[in-house]
């Protein structure tokens, strides 16, 4: 049969029905309904329907996923349809459906093989299992990822050329823009008129001195702007408009200064750009140059130093708060702390949920377990399922290994015994040829099947710890690392809710004068009474100059606006109004404090002895903590 023809059904050999499944996949958006999926579909079809003893009982889709990963959702899927027994073949309609990479390819094979079935093609035999089937696959694997690469080379290039003629080279236009010509050669960047009115209007409030990107976004949100999506404007997404291209007047194809992203820059050994070097592409301009050195002088004042977030969050949609809705993990550069946020927050009306600090959060979560598992005798605690097919693939695998091995030491022995004959005949010498050719191929598929070796080892490793801290004596998930912290938390159902639903997130340091209170053992005083007042009053006017007493700010009342506050524990924002603006109270206070003023104060009315306690607010609200074995609440 020739190489490339369809096998016919008679080449069978029985007419014992055969359940077979498809297998396909696209990599991106565009080829998802148009043509990806129908082609291979009735190529697949067709292949079949040539096969009289072939039934196709099912198909896996893998849309939008890359060929060069092997943990696909379709595949996944796939996998476990195979473990159950359900078909013994695997049809795809070519080979780069499996990868687009040699490592891909291979991996996606030998999952199918480990659990009991083979992989067939539509356009390309394989071969029967053995050393025929090895150097066929690694044939075609090859030119799969040669294609492959000759694809990027060539995106990449033509990205670079657009990107040097000043056209836009690729992704989402910055914000203020459009791209014009979308699909053709000459595609380019256009000013956007409606998003250009919100990029000057960014750039006045900026210049005017606004407080804070926190600020900044409640201005665009208190006008009706919405961002590009239509959504509300978050201090996170605002962050990343100013410190874009639009703001420069400029954007740098290929950046190599940002290398913490997904879609970082790829760079060679030397730090330079793997496919092309760096291009500054201009911008139709928004901004006046005059404008744009003003912007970013006032932006400097108004943006700190930008730190990534640490470490990874692993209660992420298992807080839930008053609004239901999941929090997820988020990084506060305002007091550098990692917290999690209310996804609510981004919705057009925010839910006001309160932040939650995450370091506290998580210890809660992780003692709570700890104790939980600790309380439970040995024998009926919940036990990590060892999966027969991960067990089966690792001892199938392993001997895919050694018989690698020992097909590359005999190829050695055997090449070296031939060594000395090769220069008396031509015959000795081609065949050494060809056995050198097949000695590359094993070592190459070697290092492969070593790679894959160590990945399921691992994946075992995880599960053996899992099973050690569920089954020891003092159980302490702290010593999994952060993801099979997270593995364990899912694998015991933890949800956490809030019950307090009036705390509030407080940044920063603890107010001083609770602080002062606390150390001194200080009672709060109750309000003043009308003779009180007068003594504090000529209290003041010893301490401090008439203008301190020029202000607005009705000193009785903004007195009794502190009093009111240590009492409840409320934020300086939340202080009612009648008491006056929050800021003045609050400066007021301090003042008093730091003079000494406010001991004294405090001594002249705790003279009766009714004072009451200061609240010390928590640092976090009361939680919810529940697992599938049990929930209670704790502070």
């Amino acid at each position: 049969m020739q190489q490339g023809t369809a096998a016919r059904a008679d080449d069978e050999g029985g007419a014992q029905t055969v359940d077979v499944a498809a297998y396909m996949r696209v990599s991106t958006a565009e080829q998802k309904g148009k043509y990806g999926i129908p082609v291979q579909a009735q190529a697949i079809r067709a292949f079949v329907e040539q096969r009289d003893s072939w039934r196709l009982v099912q198909s896996r889709e893998d849309l939008g996923e890359s060929g060069s990963t092997y943990f696909r959702p379709g595949l996944d899927a796939l996998l476990k349809d195979i473990s159950l027994g359900r078909f013994k073949h695997v049809l795809v309609h070519r080979l780069d459906r499996l990868g687009r990479t040699e490592a891909a390819i291979w991996r996606c094979i030998w999952q199918i093989e480990d659990i009991g079935a083979q992989v067939k093609c539509c356009t390309e035999p394989l071969g029967e299992p053995g050393l025929a089937r090895w150097l066929t696959v690694d044939r075609l694997a090859r030119a799969v990822e040669m294609d492959y690469r000759r694809i990027i080379v060539r995106t990449q290039a033509g990205r670079q050329m657009k990107a040097v003629d000043g056209g836009w080279p690729g992704g989402p236009a910055p914000y203020g823009y459009r791209i014009s010509g979308r699909g053709v050669f000459g595609s380019a960047l256009e000013v956007d008129p409606a998003e250009a009115r919100v990029v000057r209007l960014i750039a006045d409030l900026v210049i005017e001195g606004v407080r804070g990107i926190t600020d900044l976004a409640n201005g665009l949100n208190g006008r009706g702007v919405l961002t590009r999506n239509g959504k509300s404007w978050t201090p996170s997404n605002l962050f990343h408009r100013l410190k874009s291209g639009t703001f420069l007047g400029e954007v740098v194809f290929r950046r190599i200064d940002k290398q913490w992203t997904g879609n970082c820059t790829r760079l060679r050994g030397d730090g330079r750009p793997l496919h092309g070097e760096s291009v500054v592409i201009p911008l139709p301009p928004i901004l006046s140059p005059d404008r744009i050195r003003a912007f970013q002088d006032a932006l400097s004042g108004l943006t700190g130093r930008r730190r990534k977030p640490n470490g990874e969050y692993l209660l992420s949609g298992l807080i839930h708060g008053s609004c239901g809705l999941p929090y997820v993990g988020t990084f506060r550069s305002k007091d550098g702390v990692r917290t999690y946020r209310c996804s609510g927050w981004s919705a057009t009306v925010s839910c006001g949920c309160p932040f939650m600090p995450a370091d506290y959060v998580e210890e809660r979560v992780v003692s709570h377990v700890n104790a939980l598992l600790a309380s439970i005798p040995a024998h009926s605690r919940p036990t990590v399922p060892v999966s027969s097919r991960a067990q089966t693939q690792l001892t199938r695998h392993l001997e895919r290994v050694r018989s690698l091995e020992r097909l590359v030491v005999e190829c050695a022995e055997e090449l070296d015994g031939l060594r000395s004959q090769a220069r008396q005949s031509r015959v000795i010498a081609a065949a050494m040829r060809q056995l050198e050719a097949e000695q590359e191929v094993f070592d190459r598929i070697l290092a492969h099947a070593r790679d894959w070796m160590s990945e399921l080892e691992n994946l075992g490793g995880r599960d053996a710890r899992l099973a050690a801290v569920l089954g020891a004596a003092f159980p302490d998930m702290r010593s999994l690392s952060l993801s099979e912290q997270r593995d364990l938390i899912e694998y015991v159902t933890v949800r956490v809710d809030i019950v307090d639903p009036a705390f509030r997130y407080r940044e920063g340091q603890r107010c001083l004068t609770v602080r002062w209170h606390e150390r001194t053992r200080t009672p709060v005083p109750p309000d003043p009474t009308r003779s009180q007042w007068t003594r504090i009053e000529g209290l003041l006017h010893d301490r401090y100059p008439a203008h301190h007493f020029r202000s607005p700010l009705d000193l009785r009342a903004a007195l009794m606006g502190m009093f009111h506050r240590l009492r409840t524990g409320i934020l300086w924002r939340d202080l009612p109004e009648r008491f006056g603006d929050f800021r003045k109270v609050r400066w007021r206070q301090r003042t008093w404090l730091a003079d000494g003023v406010w001991a004294e104060i405090v001594t002249l009315l705790n003279e009766e002895g009714e004072g009451t306690p200061v609240l010390s607010y928590e640092a976090s609200p009361a939680l919810a903590i529940s697992t599938g074995l049990d929930a209670e609440v704790v502070r």
